[in-house]
């Protein structure tokens, strides 16, 4: 064998030997970083976003819960419009004994006048009680129009009021169908997209198992590299062909040389042979892994990311369905802010119609004083005015009236003074309760409307998906081919070190047979490199 080549045989061998290790040490790291660039991670990622968003986000109220707390509202409203009621009845009352009294009056005055001049003092003062019954009968009509005014006031905020619980119940319908939706969504995709994960997530180990071949480099080099020291330093001692002592010392310092090689060479080889059915082994199951993870992402595409497959399973199509429901909530939310800004506005005409009522009301007050006046001026005129003895009854109806306006004003003075204490409370109480519906409200949106935004983030993430689903990071598969070619060439040179270890044998044999030819020449029974100058240096080589 030659020696120079043998040198250059395994200084090629431990070349491709590092260029193979250096390759799978910058790739395994490579492969065994996750990172979520990967189309499945990404919409696994999403998934799980719009899961957690639904699951943290607010609750609407239930629409018996809306009932319950506003009932009462309502009924309160309603007792006052029967307060009101009870109120046109007795403004009804006043102004027909208004009316009563106007026609008492002519009579009276027609009687007076009929009486000449022992009737006038008296036909004045009936002409002046004529004008105040006339001025009660106005306020009494004005009375009238501005109670129907405020009774279209709390018609208006029933209806307002009926609006803005509508709403609530209609966000909290559709916000109760959505997340029934999702939830339903996620109940049918989490266990196949939680099957593809873990089956995806397994083959990380299997690379560990066969990153364990970087772990052998070192000693694999060092054999590697010991066994070329050996041929190194056997291309550095000068042959001898002398035939003599010489040559036999040089023969066995070769033949031993030969032998540290072969021992070194078995023992890389062996380490060599365990690296590579170890890398093969953990390697088989990476690509095993690879093959069941393609055929569970086709079966995820085709039933959850196919547009074209039957079922309601497509994540596209609901969350699609779901979105639009989404929107129509949002119209909710716009339509409950529209209504509740009319609120504010409703109850202060309410507020002041209520003091507006008061006002008229209070100008009826001193017609009631002057209408007494003239009554008693009445009476006075009657007593001394034997002329007008006729009209005595008709003072007496007049006075009879006057009683009953004057305590028909009484009883709504009394609905005036409760209505308008009982709405200012009721009203205060409604607003503030409004208010902080108003402040949930708002927080409401603003959680759905992240919800919201999940769900066209997530709908855009899909629809990349559907175009090049992948379950590994970019490059990864081609980083997985560069590990095979590697494997295949650490085998090849495998076998190329068992070859070169049967030339290394060979070239030992011829080594021997020489040596048994000089031996048999020179009459010699044997010979050891023990006595041999070359001992030392064979002795330096570990």
């Amino acid at each position: 064998m030659n020696v120079t080549t043998a040198l250059s045989q395994i200084k090629s061998i431990s070349s491709k030997f590092e260029s193979i290790m250096s390759d799978l040490e910058g790739l395994f790291p490579q492969l065994l970083y996750k990172n979520d660039h990967s189309a499945f991670m990404q919409l696994k990622g999403a998934i799980m976003s719009v899961g957690n968003g639904i699951s943290g986000a607010k609750q609407t109220k239930g629409a018996e819960n809306f009932n319950e707390k506003y009932t009462p509202i309502f009924d309160s409203l309603n007792e006052k419009i029967k307060d009101l009621k009870s109120l046109d009845e007795m403004i009804a009352e006043v102004k027909e004994d208004s009316e009563q009294m106007e026609l008492i009056a002519l009579n009276a005055m027609v009687i007076s006048v009929k009486s000449g001049e022992k009737g006038l003092a008296f036909s004045k003062i009936t002409e002046n009680l004529q004008r105040l019954s006339k001025d009660m009968f106005v306020y009494s009509d004005k009375l009238s129009d501005e109670e129907a005014q405020l009774l279209e006031h709390i018609n208006s905020l029933k209806t307002i009021f009926s609006g803005i619980i509508e709403s609530q119940k209609s966000i909290s319908a559709k916000d109760a169908e959505c997340a029934a939706e999702i939830q339903q969504m996620l109940s049918n995709v989490n266990p196949s997209m939680t099957e593809l994960a873990e089956k995806v997530d397994s083959i990380y180990p299997a690379i560990d198992r066969s990153m364990a071949v970087t772990k052998n480099k070192a000693a694999v080099s060092d054999g590697i590299h010991m066994a070329e020291n050996a041929f190194d330093s056997l291309s550095g001692m000068a042959p001898v062909h002398t035939g003599g002592e010489d040559e036999l010392d040089y023969l066995c310092f070769e033949i031993a040389l030969y032998e540290k090689a072969l021992a070194l060479l078995s023992q890389v080889s062996s380490k060599l042979n365990r690296a590579c059915s170890e890398f093969a082994g953990g390697w088989q199951q990476v690509i095993e892994i690879m093959e069941n993870s393609d055929s569970l992402r086709m079966d995820f595409e085709n039933r959850f990311l196919n547009n074209h497959a039957f079922g309601n399973d497509n994540i596209g199509k609901r969350i699609t369905a779901i979105i639009e429901r989404f929107q129509l909530m949002v119209a909710d939310f716009n339509s409950y802010h529209s209504v509740q800004k009319d609120l504010q506005g409703i109850c202060q005409n309410i507020t002041a119609k209520a003091k507006t009522i008061y006002s008229v009301f209070e100008n009826l007050r001193p017609v009631m004083s002057r209408l007494h006046h003239v009554r008693i001026l009445q009476q006075i005129e009657v007593s001394k005015n034997d002329a007008i003895k006729s009209v005595q009854d008709s003072v007496t109806d007049m006075d009879n009236l006057i009683n009953s306006a004057n305590a028909s004003l009484d009883g709504i003075q009394e609905i005036l003074e409760r209505f308008i204490q009982d709405m200012s409370t009721m009203l205060s109480g409604f607003l503030v309760s409004i208010a902080k519906d108003n402040e949930n409200m708002v927080a409401l949106r603003n959680d759905k409307e992240l919800v919201f935004g999940d769900l066209q983030n997530s709908r855009s993430i899909i629809e990349n998906s559907f175009h090049d689903f992948a379950v590994f990071p970019d490059d990864f598969q081609k980083k997985c081919v560069a590990v095979q070619q590697n494997l295949q060439e650490l085998m090849r040179l495998n076998s190329e070190l068992s070859a070169f270890a049967g030339e290394v044998e060979a070239g030992k044999n011829e080594c021997v047979i020489k040596k048994q030819s000089l031996m048999s020449e020179n009459g010699l029974q044997n010979w050891s490199i023990q006595n041999s100058s070359y001992l030392s240096t064979l002795s330096k080589i570990r």
